[in-house]
C-alpha cells in the first residue's frame, strides 16, 4: 500500500493529522495554513490562503492540494489567491491562482498592505472608505 506524506511542520493537530494519514492514499486532505473566505453581504467573494513568509514556498500549479483549491474556487465562481506576508504585514506577495483572480491581479505581485486592501475592496465591488489608511496608520 502507498503511504501518505508525513506531517512536516508540527503546527497542526497532530492526532487528527496522523489518524487521517492512516485512512490511506485514496483519502487525501490538506490542512491549509489560514484559509480565508472573503465575503460581503453574506456572499462569498474570494478565497485567499494567507501564508506567513516563513512557510515553505510552493509551486501552486503542480500541487494536488492547490489544484483542489483552484477547483473549489472555479466551481464556486470565486477568485482564488495565495498571499504571503511578514509578521508586520507591511507587504503581501499575492499570487492569483485562477482566471477569476487574474481579473483583479494579472500575475504574482509584491504589494503594499494598502494595495492588497484595495484589491479586496474591488473583489467586493466596493471603494475603500475615505480615511481608512490614515486610521490604519499606513502610507498609501
Amino acid at each position: 500500500m502507498n503511504e501518505t506524506s508525513p506531517e512536516r511542520t508540527g503546527w497542526r493537530d497532530l492526532a487528527l493529522s496522523r489518524r487521517h494519514r492512516q485512512w490511506g492514499i485514496d483519502c487525501p486532505m490538506v490542512d491549509i495554513d489560514l484559509l480565508a473566505l472573503e465575503y460581503d453581504c453574506a456572499k462569498a467573494r474570494a478565497i485567499v490562503e494567507y501564508k506567513h513568509e516563513r512557510a515553505l514556498p510552493r509551486q501552486f500549479a503542480s500541487r494536488a492540494n492547490y489544484r483542489a483549491l483552484i477547483d473549489l474556487g472555479n466551481r464556486a465562481g470565486l477568485p482564488v489567491f495565495v498571499a504571503r506576508y511578514p509578521s508586520d504585514i507591511s507587504w503581501l506577495w499575492a499570487t492569483p491562482l485562477n482566471e477569476q483572480a487574474r481579473e483583479f491581479l494579472p500575475e504574482a505581485t509584491l504589494l503594499t498592505e494598502p494595495q492588497w486592501v484595495k484589491i479586496l475592496y474591488r473583489v467586493r465591488g466596493r471603494s475603500v472608505p475615505d480615511g481608512l489608511f490614515e486610521l490604519m496608520e499606513v502610507e498609501v
